[in-house]
């Protein structure tokens, strides 16, 4: 049996328009720069949403902005997961338990590490088995990611065969993304829905929607079709990438806008930077359009200018921190605050200095961490796929190459009010 056949994907003739590439190509090195952007507006969200109070207008504009980052990694999540299973088909069962190993095992290791660390810092012992089961149910803050992305796991050989024989991806995109909006009006405005609305609180009551896949599906669908149509997309983002920017731009000014309008007529700073309501969604997509763009570029230059300066500050390098970055940064922000009240600085910082503070040292202890621990046999386990080790397994990527391998991915995104423990 051929590997397509294993893999569960027909070996029927592809649709026109889609993009079928070589079954060999080298490390995708374009999305270096954008794991390093979306993870570090992963940090500064949680540095924000640490440290500032309700009522502050400016510092929740920034904390709606930076939703961004966790659309960004399930669109690049199911972009991977589409060209790895393109380049080098599995089968269902063969894909299933790579993917639950490789993601599950650090999942499981963090849980217990958080589980430990709220235990002694909480002295929350009478709760112990009852927190340990929510943990590893709905993910310990920022580990809700990796819960959603295992529950698209399951449902990703099934999506990925129907979107694959499919010839009409540009409306299952606007379907895709007018439902988005539809959900995004529901959770924010659920009163006007009626009984759908209802339905949604009770949904909520059983299961967060911010664990839900279905809350992400837009940019998992639109990952999927842009790995399909790779080449088509690149030629695009060659084309017109200076309009994606700049048209991002204006719809970040738009979604500001309409979030200070919220305020100034006497919303709460919480709900009018809510990320579950329509403009923050078409922000969301036009954010992780223009990363991609900016990701590209950036790929272009470093191909055809090579970087002279240390390798540490080389997107190259970065990349291969932020998984273990994303795994671990919740605890040491949690000490990074303590010793910032222990030595009495932050009410002298203001928000704005107490913020950057923790953020810069949140950022580099967690980079510090992850690097030392990329030279251990605990690599995979508390760091998730290493990068550079798929780097040199698979080779790297020219310019020519418009349809490379894929690697596995871990990714980040913030949550959306801080568990303090």
């Amino acid at each position: 049996m051929s590997s397509a056949d294993q893999s569960g994907v027909s070996p029927a003739p592809v649709p026109a328009g889609v993009t079928v590439p070589g079954r060999r190509g080298g490390y995708i090195s374009q999305f270096d720069s954008f794991r390093v952007i979306a993870c570090c507006a992963v940090v500064l969200q949680h540095s924000l949403l640490w440290n500032v109070q309700g009522g502050n207008t400016t510092a929740w504009a920034f904390v709606m902005l930076l939703h961004f980052s966790r659309t960004a990694f399930f669109f690049l999540a199911a972009f991977l997961l589409t060209y790895s299973q393109i380049t080098r088909p599995r089968s269902t069962v063969g894909f299933w338990r790579r993917r639950y190993v490789q993601i599950g095992v650090p999942f499981l290791a963090w849980t217990l590490i958080y589980w430990v660390f709220t235990m002694i810092t909480g002295n929350a012992w009478d709760q112990a088995w009852s927190l340990l089961w929510n943990y590893t149910l709905y993910g310990f803050y920022q580990l809700y990611f990796v819960v959603v992305l295992l529950l698209l796991y399951a449902v990703f050989p099934a999506v990925f065969r129907v979107l694959r024989a499919s010839s009409h991806h540009g409306l299952i995109m606007l379907g895709s993304l007018l439902f988005a909006l539809l959900l995004a009006a529901d959770l924010h405005y659920t009163s006007s829905f009626g009984v759908v609305g209802q339905w949604t609180l009770d949904i909520a009551s059983k299961w967060p929607w911010a664990r839900n896949p279905i809350t992400y599906q837009e940019q998992f669908v639109a990952g999927i079709l842009v790995a399909l149509h790779f080449d088509e997309v690149r030629a695009f983002v060659e084309r017109w990438y200076r309009q994606v920017i700049a048209g991002a731009v204006v719809m970040g000014a738009i979604s500001t806008l309409w979030y200070l309008i919220a305020v100034w007529t006497g919303s709460p700073t919480g709900r009018a930077s809510d990320l579950y309501q329509p403009v923050a969604f078409l922000w969301f997509t036009a954010a992780v359009a223009a990363l991609e763009c900016g990701a590209w570029m950036w790929w272009r230059h470093s191909m055809r200018r090579p970087a002279r300066g240390p390798r540490i500050f080389s997107a190259e390098f970065l990349a291969g921190l932020t998984g273990g970055i994303f795994l671990c940064h919740v605890l040491f922000i949690n000490l990074v605050r303590s010793g910032l009240g222990d030595a009495g600085i932050t009410p002298h910082l203001g928000w704005a200095g107490t913020v950057a503070m923790t953020f810069v040292l949140t950022i580099g202890i967690s980079a510090l961490f992850t690097a030392l621990l990329l030279h251990t046999p605990l690599r995979w386990v508390l760091c998730g796929p290493v990068r550079a080790e798929q780097r040199a397994r698979l080779g790297p990527e020219t310019l020519t190459t418009p349809a490379p391998a894929v690697v596995d991915d871990v990714a980040a995104a913030p949550e959306r009010e801080p568990v303090r423990v």
